[in-house]
């Protein structure tokens, strides 16, 4: 129960790695607000978390905007009186050059990926310093260490998502930690229409030959949330399967291996 009597905030926790991070959270012992602008998807993740015996609350929010991030830290203080732990993992993105890319597109992916955690903490810290203190966790991504093809707006919001955790982690030492994690190729519900062959591609040229689970993520969430995670602030953990310790493993050269 590493997050016995805390209270969360996880973005994003309709599905994928959000919802696995909500229900986690809640199995350690957290009190969870379940944010997301999927109605039917974010009460989903209430009623799991509460079948398995634990507490939790749905807020439907636009996290990319002031309005919806003061909403939601609002409905944590309203359900639960304080807050601990706030983990922005909100998600939005469509793909295309800067050439074909519309502006709108460019707009929101950075509105959600990376404006939301400037709201987010704006609007929590003063309210977990307010009770002594907590940990905010960003999701970030491998997209922020190595690009990729048709993905400037994603890659560029997600680098930015480390020097704004890093000067977060500066500015609101001790008191408040604040860390991120890089998951690599994660199977959610974001890959729905990918063929067995595209898995496939991604598992053989990732040392752990398989791509990550929601799970994956989550436990690593819950470590940098924790008190487990102490002394540590302003990191960004990569969590990917080994993929981008030996550069671009899709490059010319690259000779990938069967799963086993």
């Amino acid at each position: 129960m590493r997050l016995k009597d805390r209270v969360a905030i996880v973005t994003g926790a309709g599905s994928g790695i959000g919802r696995a991070t909500a229900v986690l959270m809640a199995r350690e012992g957290a009190r969870v607000v379940v944010v997301d602008i999927a109605d039917e998807a974010g009460q989903e993740t209430v009623r799991t978390i509460r079948g398995a015996g634990g507490d939790a609350a749905y807020c439907r929010a636009d996290v990319g905007k002031a309005q919806g991030a003061r909403k939601m830290v609002a409905a944590a203080l309203k359900a639960y009186g304080r807050l601990d732990i706030l983990h922005n993992n909100a998600f939005w993105h469509r793909t295309g050059s800067v050439v074909d890319l519309d502006e709108r597109d460019w707009d929101r992916t950075q509105a959600v990926c990376l404006k939301a955690i400037y709201l987010g903490g704006k609007y929590a810290i003063p309210e977990m310093l307010r009770t002594g203190g907590g940990a905010i966790v960003n999701t970030s991504s491998i997209h922020a260490l190595t690009s990729f093809g048709q993905c400037p707006a994603y890659d560029t919001a997600k680098a930015g998502v480390l020097g704004l955790t890093r000067t977060m982690a500066l500015d609101f030492g001790p008191e408040v930690r604040v860390n991120a994690v890089l998951p690599g190729a994660i199977q959610t519900p974001a890959w729905k229409g990918a063929t067995p062959k595209a898995f496939r591609w991604w598992a053989e040229r990732t040392p752990m030959r398989r791509m990550g689970q929601p799970e994956d993520i989550a436990k690593a969430v819950v470590f940098l949330a924790s008190e487990d995670a102490s002394f540590i602030t302003g990191e960004c953990l990569v969590v990917d399967g080994g993929w981008t310790i030996h550069g671009h493993a899709g490059q010319p050269g690259t000779k990938p291996r069967k799963q086993k």
